[in-house]
């Protein structure tokens, strides 16, 4: 059996110390693997990123496209149109792939339908360990379990396109990412709404992993919080069957987290000296590569205040009713 060529497109943005680390062993596993070559659409990088892609310029696998900053669904979609293969692997620029990967994707569209193929998803070695590193790998360690369970039907929240292979013409027919989603969050989950409502095959590869080298601080963890606040309410005026599923549907249950909901939800929170000094101190625990449950809970109380304060800021002139039920799933940012 043949296998299809495969295409992999990696946007990046201001990421030169880590492309430099990832793309060397992207392009030798795809020069290992055949029939693949790889994109790389530079979004606006202002920190030598084309300089350092300049040193590749002699690598016939390599195509690098740049464009003014537009956001990450615009990348991806300058990506696809600056490629030539049937299958279009995306791939953030932080993940450094398993060998053997590149075809484990290329066999799983052997068949030639049309599908979506979402690839395992880990931490790379040698990270400097912290609370919120081990809060990745435990929500890693979920998604696995969901998603690779026997006739597992996916949601829209299980689509992240950071490693994920899709037949060209299925996303074509979908529309491609929509670029007005260009703060972080949610081009994914709108997209694989999408899929879903029109009856993409969807599938998980455990044996395709992407190891992520993560490098939030969490300073910045908490300020993709507020994003995902806001990005929640985008997704629900373009979708609104999925009001009910998103996070702002509903009220937090633990009584902690309905106190950080009410400060996050308030212009003028009398709280917001305390909330202050709480992210500095966690801040600089994880800088020292502190870990534990119960600085994982703290870390997770204050996302939600940073996640509604995103919820406000969206809309500041709607006030936020929730549903009686609370929303169902989360997500880490």
């Amino acid at each position: 059996m043949s296998f299809p060529r495969l295409s992999v497109v990696v946007p990046t943005f201001n990421r030169r110390s880590v492309l430099e680390k990832t793309l060397p062993a992207l392009l030798e596993q795809a020069a290992a693997t055949d029939a693949t070559d790889v994109v790389v659409v530079v979004d606006g990088s202002r920190d030598g990123t084309l300089e350092m892609l300049a040193r590749h310029r002699e690598n016939p696998l390599l195509t690098v496209v740049a464009q003014e900053n537009r956001g990450l669904a615009a990348a991806r979609n300058r990506g696809v149109e600056a490629s030539s293969s049937g299958v279009i692997l995306f791939l953030d620029d932080d993940m450094l792939l398993d060998e053997g990967a590149l075809l484990a994707h290329r066999r799983a569209h052997a068949d030639g339908q049309e599908r979506v193929v979402f690839g395992a998803l880990g931490l790379a070695p040698g990270l400097r360990r912290s609370f919120l590193k081990e809060g990745i790998e435990i929500w890693g360690g979920e998604v696995e379990e969901r998603l690779a369970a026997p006739g597992y039907e996916f949601r829209f929240d299980d689509c992240h396109f950071g490693h994920a292979s899709m037949s060209r013409g299925l996303l074509r027919s979908s529309g491609g990412f929509d670029e007005s989603f260009v703060r972080f969050g949610n081009e994914d989950y709108d997209l694989g709404w999408r899929l879903i409502q029109a009856g993409a095959r969807m599938s998980y590869l455990s044996g395709a992993v992407a190891r992520q080298i993560y490098d939030k601080s969490l300073h910045r963890w908490l300020r993709d919080c507020v994003c995902v606040g806001m990005a929640d309410r985008d997704l629900a005026v373009k979708h609104p069957a999925l009001r009910r599923e998103l996070r702002f549907a509903g009220v937090p249950g633990h009584p902690l987290k309905r106190v950080a909901r009410r400060s996050g939800l308030s212009a003028l929170d009398p709280l917001g000296p305390i909330w202050f000094l709480l992210e500095a101190g966690l801040a600089s625990l994880e800088w020292m590569g502190a870990r534990g449950s119960l600085l994982g809970k703290a870390q997770s109380l204050l996302g939600e205040r940073r996640y509604w304060k995103g919820v406000r800021l969206s809309d500041p002139s709607r006030r936020v009713s929730p549903s009686p039920a609370d929303a169902r799933h989360g997500r880490v940012a």
